[in-house]
């Protein structure tokens, strides 16, 4: 059983159904954050039966929210905030997931300048690479309701 088993998104995302899309903190430390999402038949970005690419962006958004809200509600104990995304670059999709499939998206934390995070975002379905992106965020003052 992982630490992470009993800790719910909603904990962690200030994201709320039906925009949520991650379905559960797999790993976290200091470098490596990693979520699980299997993708539902209705969502709002599912179209044709495939999650689409805003979708797989928003994943990536969402596991690097999941980064710093596991970070702050579960080692600094303050609320999660809503985080933005500054900048995106190098966003290459491979194929569009199926519904059904579960997506594993490992978060690379880099570095952290001036409240601006930078990672990397790999998402995966088994084996197969299907996106990759670089994310600047940064948190807002609002907390997550």
């Amino acid at each position: 059983m992982s630490p992470f088993d009993n800790i719910s998104a909603s904990e962690i995302l200030p994201q709320r159904e039906p925009f949520v899309f991650v379905d559960r903190l797999v790993h976290y430390d200091e470098r490596e954050t990693v979520t699980a999402f299997t993708v539902p038949a209705e969502h709002l970005l599912v179209a044709d039966g495939y999650l689409t690419a805003p979708g797989i962006l928003e994943n990536m958004a969402q596991s690097s929210a999941a980064r710093i809200g596991y970070l702050c509600k579960f080692i600094l104990h303050v609320p999660v905030r809503v985080g933005y995304i500054g900048a995106i670059r190098k966003f290459r999709v491979y194929r569009l997931p199926a519904v059904g499939e579960t997506l594993t998206t490992t978060i690379l934390f880099r570095e952290d300048v001036f409240g601006i995070s930078l990672v990397d975002a790999v998402v995966r379905v088994g084996e197969d690479l299907i996106a990759e992106a670089s994310l600047k965020t940064t948190l807002g003052e609002k907390e997550a309701e």
